[in-house]
């Protein structure tokens, strides 16, 4: 039987989504503050990208333990 897609979209953690999605708006302004010459915007960008990887990690291991047999 094919899982309900109403109750994937249910498990979706959308706090991590949102997250994920506002460290990577501060990345793409980071990568442009560079480009322009701010060597300062090295920091916000390390710190975002690992926020932003942190993230990813957690939803995938989230998604492996729902999927996992019990």
């Amino acid at each position: 039987m094919a899982p309900d897609p109403a109750s994937a979209a249910r498990g979706v953690r959308w706090s991590s989504i949102v997250t994920v999605l506002g460290a990577l708006l501060v990345v793409a302004v980071s990568v442009f503050s560079l480009l322009r010459g701010r060597t300062w915007a090295w920091i916000p960008l390390v710190l975002a990208g690992a926020v932003a990887l942190r993230e990813i990690r957690y939803l995938q291991r989230t998604d492996q333990r729902r999927d996992a047999p019990r």
